[in-house]
């Protein structure tokens, strides 16, 4: 419908409009506005039509008046705006060309699916600086999650494609222009895609980031110590980790991430000095409230890279993970336990509630995830019982299931921890020498010997293994000319051991005629000196006669001091008639390292000692090291007193520190 207004209406309405208008835009301030033909009166100006999209029906014809000419339109004509066009067909801003550039490449990008892909896509694109990181990150990608042989192929095609030397060429010439973030995150890319670290490319960038190094900010510094761990020991690379530890020691405060922190200090690695090494320690403790789980697990495998030890900051990260060992999965279980192996720190409780955790879970462990957590606390001494009899329930109802390397692996656990299985025991070992007999004929003979020697400190003597160890064509591989010389005598310590335990464990097999022989002159292995002060503290005893120190026996066995005892002793320190006094006695000084930790349970060398020390005629006493040092020396007469005589009173320290016979 037409709506016809007066002039005086309109007027007046154009004067409440000019208020709140600009001087300028009061042009033609009298004006009478005609519809003839109005749907949907909504125009937008024509600025704005490439962002808004337009929607509806518009206007077709609208007539303007005005008092005057202006605008190029006679007075009383017409001025027709047509339907607004299609908003695609509108010229774009410079700004929007960029953003919509960029969006595209990225998109185009993420569509690739490999290595060859993403080359094929850039070889007719414009490379900028990030265009190429974008790229070489979207190669990576591409083949992280692949398999080894699908991810060495695609390599392979990679290095072959040209467009790759192209990249690689780009990239050389606008490394020195690039942000830090971006010179951080080639290279990291291209030691991942194992592009060779002499190559003309990653030399570089390691130069280039030398020159940069002080304007590298926390994240681009945490990324450049990923690239670098992985790195090989270059003089570019060692050059570069000694500029980043300079960097540190006069910016620790740059660090303001957990993650960051831990990334450098892996990287900085032990040759950083005394002083840094207490800057990461402050900075670390500084932020240990806010640690999480994963930060505790990976601060301890930084403090081993960087061989930092802090106990205040260990004990902190260990008892974040002993609260919650349930959410810690097997990877990080063996990186937590391999930290502190490397740190030369054991945490009693942390690891009793491992193992109580792996005892409770261990139907949901594999044997492999099994043997590999067995052997990292066997390399600690730590003696898991509960875990270990688990264990070996599991093994007794498939010994089978075991391949070769478990085996071995099984064998060194148990033995070295002396576990004993009770009534089990002998079904335990049959299985697994009925398991091991499967792989003799593929078996290198010093696994053999190492396999049957475990074996024999166990006391259980596996006839068909024996059988093919002593076999002449065997031996002579183990005593081979072209063999390293430390290897040997490490072979002939464990032969002669595996010669002992056939004569003095009552086995029933046949001992070879030509081993003495074979074994010929061995020299016994380096022995620790007893403590200073221990002889004449033993001699200033009653009822201790004859003393001789430093014997060996079976060319092997150390002994520190063989102790006769007087006939001319007291009333009191005669014993009863019921149990004779032990005319000889062995004793032995036995370190920290004889005892599983935490406990007074003997390792296996120990205990094979002593049992083999029993049958050879000697009454075994074992004098802790660490605690009779510990003592002042007015206590250390009587605890020896009460070591070498026991039934003058219990022994202090613990009732096992003297072995009586029959007792292990």
């Amino acid at each position: 419908m037409n709506v016809f207004k007066t002039g005086e209406e309109v007027f007046k309405k154009a004067l409440s409009f000019s208020r709140c208008r600009p001087l300028l835009a009061q042009l033609g301030s009298s004006l009478q506005r005609e519809h003839t033909h109005i749907k949907h009166p909504q125009l937008k100006p024509a600025s704005s039509w490439s962002l808004v999209n337009v929607v509806g029906q518009g206007v077709s014809i609208v007539r303007y008046y005005s008092q005057g000419d202006h605008l190029g339109v006679p007075v009383g004509e017409s001025l027709d705006v047509q339907d607004p066009p299609d908003p695609q067909e509108l010229p774009v801003h410079p700004r929007n060309k960029k953003l919509d550039a960029k969006n595209l490449f990225i998109q185009k990008l993420e569509e690739c699916s490999s290595p060859s892909d993403v080359l094929d896509f850039i070889s007719n694109k414009t490379l900028t600086q990030r265009r190429i990181s974008s790229s070489l990150s979207r190669i990576w990608r591409t083949i992280k999650k692949l398999s080894d042989d699908q991810r060495r192929y695609e390599l392979k095609l990679m290095f072959e494609h040209p467009g790759f030397e192209e990249l690689c060429h780009d990239l050389i010439v606008m490394a020195p222009g690039m942000q830090t973030q971006d010179m951080a995150f080639n290279l990291l890319a291209l030691v991942r895609l194992d592009v060779p670290q002499r190559s003309r490319v990653v030399q570089t960038l390691l130069r280039v980031i030398q020159e940069n190094l002080n304007r590298f900010d926390e994240r681009s510094l945490a990324i450049l110590a990923g690239a670098l761990e992985k790195m090989e020991q270059l003089p570019n690379v060692e050059a570069l980790k000694e500029g980043l530890r300079l960097r540190l020691e006069k910016n620790m405060p740059l660090i303001q991430n957990i993650l960051s922190l831990q990334s450098i200090m892996r990287v900085v690695g032990k040759g950083s000095s005394t002083e840094l090494k207490r800057k990461f320690e402050m900075k670390a403790l500084s932020m240990a409230d806010s640690f999480t789980l994963p930060n505790a697990q990976y601060m301890l495998a930084s403090m081993a890279a960087m061989g930092l030890y802090s106990r205040q900051l260990l004990e902190i990260c260990c008892q974040k993970i002993e609260e919650n060992v349930q959410g810690v999965p097997f990877s990080k279980l063996l990186m937590v336990l391999k930290a502190c192996q490397d740190l030369h720190y054991r945490n009693h409780a942390l690891l009793s509630t491992m193992a109580e955790y792996l005892t409770t879970s261990c139907s949901m462990w594999s044997n492999k995830q099994i043997i590999l957590l067995l052997l990292a606390f066997e390399k600690m001494n730590f003696y898991p019982v509960n875990l270990m009899d688990a264990f070996a329930e599991r093994i007794i109802q498939n010994p089978d299931a075991l391949m070769l390397q478990d085996i071995l692996s099984v064998l060194k656990v148990y033995s070295h921890l002396n576990h004993d299985l009770g009534d089990h025991r002998q079904q335990f070992l049959v299985g697994l020498a009925h398991a091991m007999e499967a792989y003799l004929d593929r078996l290198y003979p010093g696994n053999l010997l190492r396999a049957v020697f475990y074996f024999c400190m166990l006391g259980h003597f596996p006839a068909l293994a024996l059988e093919r160890l002593f076999q002449r064509d065997t031996l002579d591989q183990l005593f081979n000319p072209g063999t390293d010389k430390q290897p040997i005598k490490g072979l002939e310590q464990n032969l002669h051991l595996l010669d002992l335990c056939l004569r003095l464990d009552q086995s029933a097999l046949p001992r070879p005629e030509f081993l003495p022989a074979m074994l010929g002159d061995f020299s016994p292995p380096p022995h620790l000196p007893p403590p200073p002060g221990l002889l004449s503290t033993l001699q200033s005893l009653k009822g201790v006669g004859a003393i001789e120190e430093g014997v060996v026996v079976e060319k092997i066995y150390h002994i520190d001091f063989q102790i006769t005892l007087s006939s001319g002793n007291t009333e009191n320190d005669k014993p009863s008639h019921d149990q004779p006094l032990p005319q000889k006695l062995a004793l032995l000084c036995a370190p920290s390292s004889a005892y599983c930790f935490g406990t007074s349970h003997l390792c296996g060398r120990m205990a094979m000692q002593i049992r083999h020390l029993r049958v050879l005629g000697y009454s075994p006493v074992l004098l802790p090291v660490k605690q009779f040092l510990s003592r002042p020396e007015e206590q250390r007469a009587e605890m020896l007193g009460r070591l070498l005589f026991p039934e003058q009173g219990e022994p202090e320290g613990g009732a096992t520190a003297f072995v009586h016979p029959g007792e292990e």
